[in-house]
């Protein structure tokens, strides 16, 4: 829905010429996609501060989500002692305000991620 965006969020599952989508009605059907949509709020867009406004966090609307799977990781995975710190790029060509551009890299635009590796289980 990122790279083809249609006027109405039903024109994904239209039959009409024009609008056709061949790729949603296949892995979902609309009626599925609409009840996850409905019921799967991850925060309260009361709280939402606009991007531009002092307080704005980019990851606001699913912050209670990533602090969530935090708690999760750290209970169930604990560190051994030799570790390092890896660079790492995620490739990713659509539009986003975390997407960067390492013009000597092999992977030159995408999300670049701070990995926490170890020795013992990779």
């Amino acid at each position: 829905m990122g790279l083809d965006k249609k006027p109405t969020l039903y024109d994904y599952w239209t039959r009409h010429p024009v609008l056709h989508s061949s790729f949603a009605p296949k892995v979902i059907g609309r009626e599925s996609f609409l009840s996850i949509l409905a019921f799967l709020p991850i925060n309260d867009n009361a709280t939402f501060v606009p991007h531009g406004q002092p307080d704005h966090i980019p990851i606001q609307k699913i912050r209670p989500f990533v602090n969530h799977l935090n708690a999760k990781f750290k209970e169930v995975y604990q560190p051994q002692r030799e570790m390092c710190i890896d660079e790492a790029m995620i490739p990713f060509k659509g539009r986003s305000r975390f997407k960067i551009y390492m013009k000597d890299k092999p992977t030159k635009q995408g999300f670049k991620l701070y990995e926490l590796c170890e020795n013992s289980s990779g």
